[in-house]
Protein backbone atom coordinates (compact mmCIF):
# COMPACT_ATOMS: atom_id res chain seq x y z
CA UNK A 1 0.00 0.00 0.00
CA UNK A 2 1.58 3.62 -0.92
CA UNK A 3 2.08 5.73 1.64
CA UNK A 4 0.31 9.61 1.65
CA UNK A 5 3.31 11.88 0.91
CA UNK A 6 2.92 13.82 4.41
CA UNK A 7 3.53 10.66 6.19
CA UNK A 8 6.87 9.53 4.84
CA UNK A 9 8.47 13.37 5.14
CA UNK A 10 7.73 12.57 8.57
CA UNK A 11 9.17 9.18 9.13
CA UNK A 12 12.43 10.63 7.51
CA UNK A 13 11.83 13.66 9.75
CA UNK A 14 11.90 10.93 12.65
CA UNK A 15 15.12 9.09 11.56
CA UNK A 16 17.00 12.20 11.43
CA UNK A 17 16.50 13.32 15.19
CA UNK A 18 19.04 11.32 16.72
CA UNK A 19 21.52 13.37 13.87
CA UNK A 20 20.01 16.65 15.36
CA UNK A 21 20.87 15.55 18.71
CA UNK A 22 24.39 15.06 18.00
CA UNK A 23 25.64 17.99 17.51
CA UNK A 24 27.22 20.13 19.79
CA UNK A 25 27.27 23.60 19.32
CA UNK A 26 30.93 24.23 20.96
CA UNK A 27 32.86 21.36 18.52
CA UNK A 28 31.26 23.67 15.31
CA UNK A 29 33.06 26.71 17.23
CA UNK A 30 36.72 25.00 17.65
CA UNK A 31 37.81 24.21 14.65
CA UNK A 32 41.34 25.06 13.57
CA UNK A 33 40.93 28.48 11.51
CA UNK A 34 42.69 27.97 8.33
CA UNK A 35 43.99 30.15 5.17
CA UNK A 36 41.75 30.30 2.33
CA UNK A 37 43.29 31.76 -0.71
CA UNK A 38 41.58 32.11 -4.42
CA UNK A 39 44.07 32.28 -7.58
CA UNK A 40 42.93 31.70 -11.24
CA UNK A 41 45.70 32.70 -14.17
CA UNK A 42 45.18 33.10 -17.63
CA UNK A 43 47.35 34.09 -20.51
CA UNK A 44 45.40 36.75 -21.56
CA UNK A 45 44.62 38.27 -18.27
CA UNK A 46 45.10 42.03 -17.50
CA UNK A 47 45.88 41.54 -13.99
CA UNK A 48 47.37 38.74 -12.12
CA UNK A 49 45.20 38.79 -8.58
CA UNK A 50 45.08 36.29 -5.63
CA UNK A 51 42.56 36.49 -2.99
CA UNK A 52 43.69 35.51 1.25
CA UNK A 53 41.27 35.40 3.73
CA UNK A 54 40.81 33.16 6.93
CA UNK A 55 38.39 30.14 7.36
CA UNK A 56 35.39 31.13 9.56
CA UNK A 57 33.78 28.31 11.75
CA UNK A 58 29.97 28.18 11.43
CA UNK A 59 29.11 29.90 14.58
CA UNK A 60 31.89 32.90 14.20
CA UNK A 61 29.87 35.90 14.16
CA UNK A 62 32.72 37.76 12.41
CA UNK A 63 31.97 39.93 9.41
CA UNK A 64 32.90 39.01 5.88
CA UNK A 65 35.44 42.41 5.68
CA UNK A 66 37.06 40.79 8.80
CA UNK A 67 38.03 37.80 7.55
CA UNK A 68 40.65 39.18 4.90
CA UNK A 69 44.15 38.78 5.41
CA UNK A 70 46.06 41.76 4.43
CA UNK A 71 49.59 41.26 5.84
CA UNK A 72 50.97 38.17 4.08
CA UNK A 73 53.63 37.32 1.39
CA UNK A 74 52.06 36.03 -1.30
CA UNK A 75 54.55 35.01 -4.31
CA UNK A 76 53.99 32.69 -7.59
CA UNK A 77 56.95 31.43 -8.92
CA UNK A 78 57.72 28.97 -12.41
CA UNK A 79 60.93 27.17 -13.13
CA UNK A 80 62.93 30.89 -14.28
CA UNK A 81 60.77 33.11 -12.24
CA UNK A 82 59.47 34.51 -9.12
CA UNK A 83 57.33 37.41 -8.23
CA UNK A 84 55.46 38.86 -5.04
CA UNK A 85 51.87 40.19 -5.36
CA UNK A 86 51.21 43.38 -4.07
CA UNK A 87 48.22 43.69 -1.54
CA UNK A 88 45.64 46.81 -3.00
CA UNK A 89 43.50 47.45 0.25
CA UNK A 90 41.12 49.30 -1.86
CA UNK A 91 40.44 46.00 -4.23
CA UNK A 92 40.89 44.02 -1.26
CA UNK A 93 43.32 41.21 -2.99
CA UNK A 94 47.09 40.50 -3.84
CA UNK A 95 48.24 41.91 -7.80
CA UNK A 96 50.32 41.96 -9.72
CA UNK A 97 51.13 43.03 -13.97
CA UNK A 98 51.86 40.55 -16.18
CA UNK A 99 54.02 42.77 -17.78
CA UNK A 100 56.00 41.51 -14.65
CA UNK A 101 55.25 37.83 -14.91
CA UNK A 102 53.61 36.76 -17.93
CA UNK A 103 51.75 33.76 -17.93
CA UNK A 104 52.79 30.61 -20.41
CA UNK A 105 50.34 27.71 -21.45
CA UNK A 106 52.10 24.20 -20.54
CA UNK A 107 53.78 26.06 -17.71
CA UNK A 108 53.48 24.87 -14.44
CA UNK A 109 53.23 27.48 -11.77
CA UNK A 110 53.42 27.23 -8.02
CA UNK A 111 51.76 29.68 -5.26
CA UNK A 112 53.01 30.12 -1.88
CA UNK A 113 51.29 32.06 1.42
CA UNK A 114 53.46 32.67 4.16
CA UNK A 115 52.13 34.59 7.11
CA UNK A 116 54.32 36.45 9.34
CA UNK A 117 53.23 33.81 12.38
CA UNK A 118 55.01 31.15 10.41
CA UNK A 119 51.84 29.79 8.77
CA UNK A 120 52.25 28.89 4.78
CA UNK A 121 49.89 27.14 2.57
CA UNK A 122 51.34 26.74 -0.81
CA UNK A 123 49.68 24.99 -4.46
CA UNK A 124 50.36 24.53 -7.98
CA UNK A 125 48.92 24.22 -11.35
CA UNK A 126 49.90 23.77 -14.76
CA UNK A 127 48.16 26.60 -16.84
CA UNK A 128 46.60 24.24 -20.06
CA UNK A 129 47.14 25.01 -24.41
CA UNK A 130 44.43 27.36 -26.08
CA UNK A 131 41.53 25.65 -27.67
CA UNK A 132 40.07 27.44 -30.62
CA UNK A 133 36.56 28.72 -31.02
CA UNK A 134 35.71 27.52 -34.98
CA UNK A 135 32.44 29.44 -34.69
CA UNK A 136 29.43 30.94 -33.32
CA UNK A 137 25.91 30.58 -34.91
CA UNK A 138 22.78 32.89 -33.59
CA UNK A 139 19.28 31.51 -34.24
CA UNK A 140 16.16 31.80 -32.40
CA UNK A 141 13.19 29.35 -30.92
CA UNK A 142 9.37 29.91 -29.98
CA UNK A 143 8.86 28.41 -26.21
CA UNK A 144 6.04 28.36 -23.88
CA UNK A 145 5.79 30.32 -20.81
CA UNK A 146 2.50 31.03 -18.75
CA UNK A 147 0.85 29.49 -21.74
CA UNK A 148 1.66 32.15 -23.92
CA UNK A 149 4.05 31.15 -26.64
CA UNK A 150 6.99 34.03 -26.87
CA UNK A 151 10.21 33.90 -28.76
CA UNK A 152 14.18 34.12 -27.69
CA UNK A 153 17.22 34.50 -29.64
CA UNK A 154 20.31 32.70 -28.39
CA UNK A 155 23.72 31.52 -29.22
CA UNK A 156 25.58 28.24 -29.93
CA UNK A 157 29.53 27.76 -30.18
CA UNK A 158 31.17 25.26 -32.02
CA UNK A 159 34.88 23.58 -31.10
CA UNK A 160 36.63 20.63 -31.66
CA UNK A 161 38.09 18.97 -28.81
CA UNK A 162 41.97 18.29 -28.63
CA UNK A 163 42.37 14.23 -28.15
CA UNK A 164 44.50 11.98 -26.06
CA UNK A 165 43.56 13.80 -22.46
CA UNK A 166 40.80 14.74 -20.26
CA UNK A 167 39.59 18.47 -21.40
CA UNK A 168 37.31 21.01 -19.77
CA UNK A 169 35.42 23.90 -20.80
CA UNK A 170 33.37 27.14 -19.87
CA UNK A 171 31.63 29.39 -22.33
CA UNK A 172 30.64 32.78 -21.51
CA UNK A 173 29.89 36.02 -23.77
CA UNK A 174 28.91 39.64 -23.62
CA UNK A 175 26.62 40.98 -26.75
CA UNK A 176 26.26 45.08 -26.96
CA UNK A 177 23.93 46.92 -29.09
CA UNK A 178 23.04 50.85 -29.37
CA UNK A 179 19.77 52.44 -27.21
CA UNK A 180 17.50 53.42 -29.40
CA UNK A 181 15.68 55.78 -26.69
CA UNK A 182 18.66 56.90 -24.69
CA UNK A 183 19.61 60.72 -24.17
CA UNK A 184 22.64 60.93 -24.61
CA UNK A 185 23.14 57.71 -26.79
CA UNK A 186 24.80 54.86 -25.86
CA UNK A 187 25.23 51.07 -25.85
CA UNK A 188 24.11 48.60 -23.77
CA UNK A 189 25.96 45.72 -22.55
CA UNK A 190 24.39 42.53 -21.02
CA UNK A 191 26.26 38.99 -20.50
CA UNK A 192 24.97 35.78 -22.30
CA UNK A 193 22.41 33.65 -20.11
CA UNK A 194 23.36 30.34 -20.13
CA UNK A 195 20.71 27.60 -18.64
CA UNK A 196 22.48 25.02 -18.29
CA UNK A 197 24.92 26.58 -16.17
CA UNK A 198 23.84 28.97 -13.19
CA UNK A 199 23.29 32.21 -15.09
CA UNK A 200 26.62 33.53 -17.57
CA UNK A 201 28.53 30.25 -17.00
CA UNK A 202 28.12 26.68 -18.51
CA UNK A 203 30.89 24.22 -18.09
CA UNK A 204 31.64 21.19 -20.53
CA UNK A 205 33.55 18.20 -20.32
CA UNK A 206 35.03 15.62 -23.35
CA UNK A 207 33.75 12.92 -21.54
CA UNK A 208 32.25 10.59 -24.63
CA UNK A 209 33.51 13.15 -26.70
CA UNK A 210 37.70 12.84 -26.86
CA UNK A 211 38.55 14.56 -30.04
CA UNK A 212 35.31 15.38 -31.73
CA UNK A 213 33.57 18.41 -32.14
CA UNK A 214 31.51 19.89 -29.52
CA UNK A 215 28.76 22.33 -28.82
CA UNK A 216 27.36 24.47 -26.51
CA UNK A 217 24.21 24.50 -24.98
CA UNK A 218 21.82 27.79 -25.83
CA UNK A 219 23.05 30.70 -24.72
CA UNK A 220 19.90 33.89 -24.82
CA UNK A 221 20.72 36.82 -25.58
CA UNK A 222 18.55 39.31 -23.34
CA UNK A 223 14.60 38.22 -22.45
CA UNK A 224 11.90 36.70 -24.43
CA UNK A 225 9.67 38.73 -26.31
CA UNK A 226 5.82 38.09 -28.25
CA UNK A 227 6.30 35.18 -30.83
CA UNK A 228 4.66 37.44 -33.48
CA UNK A 229 7.13 40.50 -32.98
CA UNK A 230 10.71 40.94 -34.97
CA UNK A 231 13.66 40.80 -32.41
CA UNK A 232 15.65 43.49 -34.11
CA UNK A 233 12.70 46.45 -33.86
CA UNK A 234 11.44 45.42 -30.87
CA UNK A 235 14.23 44.70 -28.67
CA UNK A 236 18.09 44.73 -30.03
CA UNK A 237 19.17 47.53 -32.35
CA UNK A 238 21.94 47.02 -35.18
CA UNK A 239 25.02 46.41 -35.08
CA UNK A 240 24.43 43.72 -32.47
CA UNK A 241 27.89 42.48 -31.69
CA UNK A 242 28.67 39.62 -30.02
CA UNK A 243 31.90 38.83 -28.12
CA UNK A 244 31.62 35.08 -27.47
CA UNK A 245 34.96 33.25 -25.20
CA UNK A 246 35.24 29.55 -24.72
CA UNK A 247 37.81 28.84 -22.08
CA UNK A 248 40.09 25.77 -21.87
CA UNK A 249 39.94 25.33 -18.06
CA UNK A 250 42.73 22.80 -16.47
CA UNK A 251 41.10 20.36 -13.83
CA UNK A 252 41.72 22.11 -10.59
CA UNK A 253 39.49 25.49 -12.06
CA UNK A 254 37.27 22.94 -13.44
CA UNK A 255 36.49 20.91 -10.06
CA UNK A 256 36.45 23.86 -8.16
CA UNK A 257 34.11 26.06 -10.16
CA UNK A 258 31.80 23.24 -11.42
CA UNK A 259 31.30 22.38 -7.40
CA UNK A 260 30.54 25.90 -6.65
CA UNK A 261 27.86 25.87 -9.25
CA UNK A 262 26.39 22.98 -7.97
CA UNK A 263 26.03 24.02 -3.99
CA UNK A 264 24.69 28.07 -5.49
CA UNK A 265 22.17 25.53 -7.42
CA UNK A 266 21.07 23.62 -4.12
CA UNK A 267 21.49 26.92 -1.60
CA UNK A 268 17.68 26.71 -0.31
CA UNK A 269 17.08 23.34 -1.06
CA UNK A 270 16.74 21.71 2.43
CA UNK A 271 16.66 18.23 0.55
CA UNK A 272 19.20 18.57 -1.58
CA UNK A 273 22.55 16.69 -1.35
CA UNK A 274 25.77 18.77 0.71
CA UNK A 275 28.61 19.67 -1.85
CA UNK A 276 31.98 19.33 -0.92
CA UNK A 277 33.97 21.85 -2.45
CA UNK A 278 37.70 20.45 -3.56
CA UNK A 279 40.54 22.34 -2.31
CA UNK A 280 44.06 21.74 -4.09
CA UNK A 281 45.68 24.29 -1.55
CA UNK A 282 48.11 22.20 0.87
CA UNK A 283 47.50 23.10 4.29
CA UNK A 284 44.89 25.41 3.90
CA UNK A 285 41.33 26.01 1.54
CA UNK A 286 40.23 26.86 -1.67
CA UNK A 287 42.00 27.12 -5.30
CA UNK A 288 44.87 28.07 -7.41
CA UNK A 289 43.63 27.46 -11.09
CA UNK A 290 44.39 28.06 -14.45
CA UNK A 291 42.72 28.23 -17.80
CA UNK A 292 43.42 29.60 -21.54
CA UNK A 293 40.67 31.80 -23.23
CA UNK A 294 39.77 32.21 -26.89
CA UNK A 295 36.86 34.90 -27.82
CA UNK A 296 34.87 35.25 -31.38
CA UNK A 297 33.64 38.29 -32.39
CA UNK A 298 29.88 38.03 -34.42
CA UNK A 299 28.67 41.44 -35.43
CA UNK A 300 25.09 41.43 -37.25
CA UNK A 301 25.01 44.84 -39.43
CA UNK A 302 22.21 44.94 -41.73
Amino acid sequence: MKKPGWLLILLALAACQPLQQEVVPQQLTSEPVKLVVACFIAPEDTVIAAKVARSRPLLDDETVTNLDITNATVTLQSRTQSVVLRYDARLRYYRVSPDEFPIIPGETYQLTVQMPDGQRVDAETTVPAPVDLHRVRLDSEVVLENDVLRKRLFARYFWTDPPGVPNYYETEGVFSYPCPNCNPAKTVREPVQFLSGSGERAFYTDQDRNGKPLTSGNGYLGASIPASDFLFSTVFQKPLVLTASLLHLNADYYRYHEALQRQQQADGNPFAEPVTIPSNIRGGLGCFGAYHRRSYELRVMN
